[in-house]
């Protein structure tokens, strides 16, 4: 023991220096740009309305309240990518031959750790004796609980068609062209935090276009909505979630989300997919976890409990909450209600949004079995839906094998061997709908499943192998796998990726996704196929500059546009692009990002759209001064939309900003944040893209007269 101990202060004398800098300089920025990149890479994969709160608020989150690193929460990080399942491993290998860490250099010592990840995990963690099994009280809650207020404000300023002055009389002849509230988004958000044991909060939020307080409504159009006209915030959220309370292990009331397995049987939320990939696409299943967003789909309203003890752990849940859907009501007693669609924008703004707002209650049921030992977890998860109205599509050819019907249960195993350089996982999961017809039935099972391997070699090298095959007549309405898309049905495909470092201070990342369609899609009037091809290079110079190269090749197919054909037959196209990103330091108090984009897009048909994207960014951030400010001079030339490029803006935090670019324009940017006293935080961005190739903004109720379009957020942050 004594040896033991002469060793790791020695070791701690040598590295700490070395180690104390690379932090301090590094750590936020190195995170940030962590988190840049990959909300850029989900973003061009996602659809355009793609809400990413809940993955920002999870980093948030642990950036203000760090994991310790003498407890199992650190598992919260591999599925945030900010550690790998190895690092993890090691950590842990660590902690049982030496005991708790004593100081955050130490971490130097563990094997798999070099300096650009220890810039990364530093804002996120931190060192302290494990608390789990400390005793709850209410003095302890009222001692040390930490309390925190947002309130944001946000606002387009230029006036858009859809806020365009129009008469009772004209809105009721066509009812849905005009948005009924104020052009201003307004957020509040409180939260409570009790070392990150106990948490509560709520979350009040009203969208641009929905009617708030000072809206007036005419009484034609009052009475014309009857029962859904309301004003005030139109979402309205709360939580409250305790865990490692003895025999409970998590507990939740309220808003909460459930992520079990690879996400095949059970995930609501968002999950990362290929963004920030690599050797890193095994998920972390978290279990319960606190919604404190304010995104309006994709999660639990209810209760859920977790109990444990030794490997052993079960979880029940019970959400119950109304969706937004598309009722199509009964004309005669003879006749029922019938849902058309589902609606996920959240979006409550013209009259027949309104009418569809919460127009069915979702109640789920469910729970899941887990057994872990050392190196080794299997879990069993089973849920089941009820609909209040039943779900029924308009037909169509690529449709027939989607959800409909009333109800639906899905029920998985997954399981994760981890174990020295080697990890294996999978889930197989199926699908029951009492309301599918047998000719659906006959045409192909209702089973889907994947299975990966993670190795690493050597220190400096790892890859991971995954296969993937969803049936087409899969269904899950909370599923979030690993694929193409966000649909986990009637897909299959294998994935390599592959992280190497090859020399001191440089980083490759690569890819290749090769996946198949076994249905129609709504593009494709035939089973398909594509590829994804992912590249990226990244080298620091200097704990004051870094860069990186990045190739992406997507290969999918679609329907021909050819006016000359009777029958559109599927073609291929393809969109190629190359990034090139470098970060420096200028002094202490001038941080600098230049980037440069190219994007070409092509198809069989003959059509070739190219696009450019020119940045410079400066962040002004004196280590002296209670404020900070960043700029962004962009230029853009993308004529098509299949050639549009994606740039992450810097925003008021607990936001994001993640734009499309396309036409010929400029964008710029200016971000403010001042602190005026220790507990307060005033932020404030205006922003302004000028389109030089076009007179018009947008289209329909976003349609703006001009050239210009300036957006403008202002956000305070009090913590008591």
């Amino acid at each position: 023991m004594r040896r033991l101990v002469i060793i790791i202060l020695s070791l701690f004398c040598f590295s700490f220096a070395k180690a104390q800098i690379a932090i301090d300089t590094l750590s936020t920025e190195a995170l940030d740009q962590l988190l840049i990149e990959q909300i850029e890479r989900l973003a061009e994969d996602s659809d355009d309305d793609a809400d990413f709160e809940d993955l920002l608020d999870n980093y948030i989150f642990f950036s203000e309240n760090p994991v310790n690193l003498n407890s199992d929460e650190v598992m919260q990080l591999v599925e945030l990518r900010l550690l790998s399942v190895f690092q993890y491993e090691e950590i842990q290998k660590y902690r049982r031959y030496y005991g708790d860490f004593m100081f955050l250099e130490e971490l130097e010592m563990v094997e798999g750790f070099d300096e650009q990840t220890l810039a990364i995990i530093n804002p996120v963690v931190c060192i302290g004796k494990d608390e789990d099994k400390d005793k709850l009280t209410f003095n302890k809650l009222a001692r040390y609980g930490k309390h925190q207020i947002v309130g944001r404000y946000e606002q387009i300023l230029e006036q858009q068609q859809g806020y365009a002055p129009i008469d009772d009389s004209a809105l009721l002849v066509k009812p849905n062209s005009r948005y009924l509230g104020s052009p201003q988004k307004y957020q509040l958000k409180y939260t409570y935090n009790y070392r990150n044991k106990v948490r509560a909060g709520f979350v009040l939020e009203k969208d641009a276009g929905e009617m708030f307080f000072t809206d007036k409504v005419s009484d034609t159009i009052r009475a014309l909505l009857g029962d859904n006209y309301q004003r005030g915030f139109d979402f309205a959220g709360f939580h409250l979630y305790a865990k490692d309370l003895g025999i409970v292990k998590a507990a939740a009331v309220g808003d909460y989300q459930l992520a079990y397995g690879q996400g095949l049987t059970l995930w609501s939320g968002m999950s990362f997919g290929k963004a920030g990939a690599g050797s890193s696409v095994m998920k972390q299943g978290r279990g319960i976890t606190p919604k404190g967003s304010a995104s309006e789909y994709s999660y639990m309203r209810g209760a859920a409990v977790t109990l444990g003890g030794g490997p052993f752990s079960g979880t029940v849940f019970y959400s119950n909450r109304k969706i937004d859907a598309n009722v199509s009501v009964a004309e005669s007693l003879d006749e029922a209600e019938l849902v058309s669609s589902l609606q996920e924008t959240g979006y409550h703004r013209t009259i027949g949004e309104i009418q569809d707002r919460h127009a069915i209650r979702q109640q789920v049921v469910g729970g899941h079995l887990a057994y872990a030992i050392a190196h080794f977890e299997v879990g069993y998860t089973l849920h089941h839906t009820w609909l209040s109205v039943p779900l029924q599509l308009k037909p169509s050819h690529y449709n027939q094998f989607y959800f409909q019907g009333q109800q639906l249960t899905d029920q998985g195993l997954d399981f994760k061997y981890v174990k020295g350089k080697f990890a294996i996982f999978g889930e197989a999961a199926m699908s029951h709908n009492p309301d599918t017809t047998a000719l659906r039935q006959a045409q192909g099972p209702s089973f889907a499943g994947l299975v990966g391997m993670t190795v690493k070699p050597a220190g400096y090298l790892n890859f991971t192998l995954l296969y993937r095959n969803y049936g087409k007549a899969y269904q899950n309405l909370l599923g979030n796998a690993f694929g193409e898309g966000s649909r986990n049905q009637g897909q299959r495909g294998v994935y390599l990726g592959v992280e190497a470092a090859p020399a001191p201070y440089w980083n490759l990342l690569a890819y290749v996704d090769q996946f198949q369609y076994t249905w129609l899609t709504s593009q494709v009037n035939a089973p398909s196929n594509g590829h994804d091809y992912y590249l990226r290079v990244s080298h620091s110079f200097s704990r004051r500059a870094n860069a990186y190269l990045q190739i992406r090749s997507k290969t999918k197919m679609k329907n021909s546009t050819d006016a000359m054909v009777f029958s559109h037959y599927p073609i291929l196209y393809t969109k190629n692009s190359v990034r090139f990103n470098i970060n420096y330091q200028i002094g202490r108090d001038f941080q600098c990002s230049n980037k440069a984009e190219y994007a070409h897009y092509h198809n069989e048909d003959g059509t070739n759209e190219h696009g450019y994207f020119l940045c410079q960014d400066i962040a002004y951030k004196p280590e002296s001064k209670p404020f900070s400010l960043s700029f962004r001079y962009a230029l853009f030339d993308a004529k098509d939309y299949n050639a549009r490029i994606y740039a992450y803006e810097s925003d008021v935090l607990y936001s994001f900003s993640v734009p499309a670019l396309y036409g010929k324009g400029m964008r710029i940017y200016l971000l403010g944040k001042w602190k005026p006293f220790s507990n307060l935080t005033l932020y404030a961005r205006i922003g302004r893209t000028i389109y030089s190739d076009r007179d018009e903004i947008g289209s329909g109720l976003t349609l703006i007269e001009g050239n210009h379009k300036t957006d403008l957020k202002v956000e305070m942050i009090w913590k008591l």
